[in-house]
């Protein structure tokens, strides 16, 4: 279970993505990518907004990503 936190956000690192898709590409429950994904936000910067999901193209998910680190 450790492995979670980084599954999660190397699956919305610069990818916007909704609760939806991320559980399915993560293979965990909603419930479950949401907990995991409340500990991203404590740790990295989140952004959540109403947009595309880059994976199932629907328009007005609430989406998820974070931002890639600049060098």
């Amino acid at each position: 279970m450790p492995n979670l936190a980084p599954l999660i956000t190397a699956l919305i690192l610069d990818r916007p993505m909704c609760l939806d898709c991320i559980a399915s590409k993560s293979g965990l429950s909603a419930t479950r990518t949401k907990t995991v994904i409340q500990r991203i936000a404590a740790v990295l910067d989140l952004h959540r907004q109403i947009g595309r999901c880059r994976i199932c193209g629907r328009m007005d998910a609430e989406v998820m990503f974070v931002d890639r680190p600049r060098s």
